[in-house]
């Protein structure tokens, strides 16, 4: 796989803000991506310990490189965070508070908000490579 440097992100290697940009969109997938498969490695647990290692190393890189954005270090809402570039589908159904069937938004002391930035939501493998298909070539 290669990044495109032509079309919508030709300056990706010579503009240091689309590398940022386009550095965050491949991060937050990344992690997303790894918990979506999480579940279907729950009989492997070499395999499933691996990937929650580099999902755990994906979580990290992904804050770091908000943080350098001037971002929170973690997704608010389905907020793309100033992205120039098609990153709908990376944050698509970020703002869910409903975690393992408890609603986060209804605890006390809370805002609606805290509950959908405190998870990452699962990807699925089609949708992970959707996601990734804007942005590479095979």
């Amino acid at each position: 796989m290669i990044l495109l440097p032509g079309g919508t992100f030709a300056d990706v290697f010579s503009n240091y803000q689309t590398f940022l940009a386009l550095s965050q969109a491949f991060e937050d997938t990344g992690v997303r991506a790894y918990k979506g498969q999480a579940a279907n490695l729950i009989s492997e647990p070499e395999l499933l310990q691996a990937a929650l290692q580099i999902h755990s190393v994906e979580a990290r890189h992904a804050s770091m490189i908000r943080r350098m954005r001037g971002q929170k270090g973690w997704i608010p809402g389905n907020d793309p965070g100033g992205h120039p570039m098609q990153a709908d589908a990376v944050y698509a159904g970020e703002e869910v508070t409903t975690q393992a069937g408890f609603n986060t938004a209804n605890v006390a002391g809370t805002s609606s908000t805290a509950g959908s930035e405190s998870f990452d939501e699962p990807l699925t493998g089609a949708q992970a490579t959707s996601i990734a298909s804007l942005f590479i070539m095979t």
